[in-house]
């Protein structure tokens, strides 16, 4: 048998990964988690700090830099690339006006 809170005398346990890793670190978060999950480490306090750390490295122009972008196009390969483009503008534009009615719609 499978258990999820049922106690030792199953020949297995289920764990929701998120509660026993500590990968959410909402205040409120300590009231939803299961009295039967053992916490085996504290990840969302460092998930948050490397989230906000991305996010002004991003909105500083920091990331990503030349050492992160190391495919580029050629002179010859931007000019055949943006010729692609302009032979389909008409068609991506109505498709995109479609879709965008239909989520207009939707709504």
């Amino acid at each position: 048998t499978i258990g999820i809170g049922a106690g030792g005398h199953t020949s297995g346990q289920v764990l929701v990964y998120h509660d026993m890793l500590g990968m959410t670190s909402h205040p409120h978060h300590k009231q939803f988690v299961p009295k039967f999950c053992t916490r085996y480490g504290q990840l969302g306090h460092a998930i948050v700090k490397g989230l906000e750390e991305f996010k002004t490295d991003v909105e500083e122009g920091i990331f990503p830099g030349t050492e992160y972008s190391p495919y580029n196009m050629t002179e010859e390969e931007k000019v055949a690339f943006d010729a692609l483009l302009a032979k389909d503008e008409e068609e991506r534009q109505r498709i995109h006006d479609e879709t965008a009615a239909k989520l207009d719609d939707s709504d």
